[in-house]
């Protein structure tokens, strides 16, 4: 296959005719229609950041397609590199893997940043993330490279906010976070990269190298403290008499990060980022905590179906009523913690029906979740 750039003369690229079926195999849609199948899969909520990430995924097929279709190579600085911000339980993490895992059903690897170190101490070295990418791409390097990588928990990578190491005077190696940003700058930049194909188990094997022009990367991270930081730089407090001070405002876990916020590079630097790696994504995308209706939504079209379909499979019928899934809902905003703290409410009220029920027949038919005052309580029929 011929590789052809606009303007500069077309020079053969060796790609597999597996690879090619591949792409062309992926039915190609809209945003509109992307973000539409999402809500067929169940997503809810978040409707800015879904146009956003949609038109994201679509984007990443036009390259891959482009490359492997039509001939033609990637424009330079076209990569995509997008960053979720947004309280926990949001729905980042879940909206990457219904994009490019189940539409799209391209090559996604979910790593967890806390996971990483730079490279000689314990820990992975972040090039095993194309390690990884290649393992789910079936060892096939240019399959690979038409993947995506997510890194959650992105934010735990903020080291202590020293001023210091972002004017160049961090010279020596560390294990925090910091080393790990300096090794994602050239992932997130350059045009290829060599990773271990056996996660450098060993060393017998030769590293390999994997095109990175159409790959995109995904940081997801809740950003905790981030507004106020961001706040802070434009608050003035005066010195001397007559000065008013500044008491310290307790943030909420469920905050959602200003469009004007997430443009202030100087935020993120005192929030424990090197400037540089903000500035290699090209979108940030803020995510907004869920409100009432839509956790009612997803409690009744998710949560709660895949418990009644575990009682159904035990020979049970649940029934939850609707002040019960209210009560949920309440404390789930209660928590601060979006669509998790449904489950985590739910879980231990069925949690003693499932010990005296489950795998015992003909105890029981029906299980219903009954609102007493503020408790809870289950009856069985």
């Amino acid at each position: 296959m011929t590789v052809a750039r606009h303007g500069l003369e077309s020079r053969p690229v060796p790609r597999g005719d597996d690879v090619r079926e591949r792409v062309a195999a992926i039915e190609v849609l809209s945003p509109r229609e992307i973000d539409a199948r999402l809500t067929d899969l169940g997503y809810r909520g978040q409707e800015e950041a879904r146009r956003a990430a949609s038109v994201l995924a679509y984007r990443h097929l036009r390259r891959i397609r482009r490359l492997h279709l039509e001939g033609l190579a990637p424009e330079p600085g076209m990569r995509e590199n997008c960053m979720f911000l947004g309280p926990t339980g949001s729905g980042k993490t879940f909206l990457v893997e219904l994009l490019f895992r189940e539409i799209l059903a391209v090559p996604t690897v979910l790593a967890d940043a806390t996971q990483f170190s730079e490279t000689g101490y314990v820990g992975d070295d972040v090039n095993t993330l194309l390690s990884r990418l290649y393992e789910v791409a079936d060892k096939d390097s240019d399959w690979a490279a038409c993947g995506v990588i997510c890194m959650d928990e992105f934010d735990k990578l903020a080291t202590s906010r020293s001023d210091s190491r972002f004017a160049g005077q961090q010279t020596t190696k560390d294990v925090s976070g910091f080393g790990v940003q300096r090794s994602l700058l050239h992932l997130l930049s350059a045009a290829s990269a060599d990773f271990p194909p056996d996660f450098g188990f060993t060393s017998r094997l030769q590293p390999d190298t994997l095109e990175l022009s159409c790959l995109t990367f995904i940081a997801c991270g809740a950003f905790s403290g981030l507004r106020a930081t961001a706040e802070g730089m434009t608050r003035t407090e005066h010195l001397g008499f007559g000065r008013e001070p500044q008491h310290a405002r307790e943030e909420s876990i469920a905050v959602a990060v200003t469009q004007e916020q997430l443009e202030q590079t100087t935020a993120f630097a005192r929030y424990g980022f090197i400037p540089e790696l903000i500035g290699r994504f090209n979108r940030l995308v803020s995510f907004t905590p869920l409100d009432a209706a839509t956790l009612g939504d997803i409690l009744q079209n998710h949560v709660l179906r895949s418990y009644e379909r575990e009682f159904e499979q035990e020979g049970l019928r649940l029934l939850v009523e609707p002040s019960v899934r209210e009560h949920i809902v309440a404390r789930a905003l209660k928590r601060e913690t979006g669509a998790r703290g449904l489950r985590t409410t739910l879980g231990p009220l069925l949690e003693q029906t499932a010990y005296e029920h489950f795998g015992r027949q003909g105890t029981a038919s029906t299980v219903r979740l009954v609102l007493e005052g503020d408790a809870v309580r289950s009856l069985t029929e």
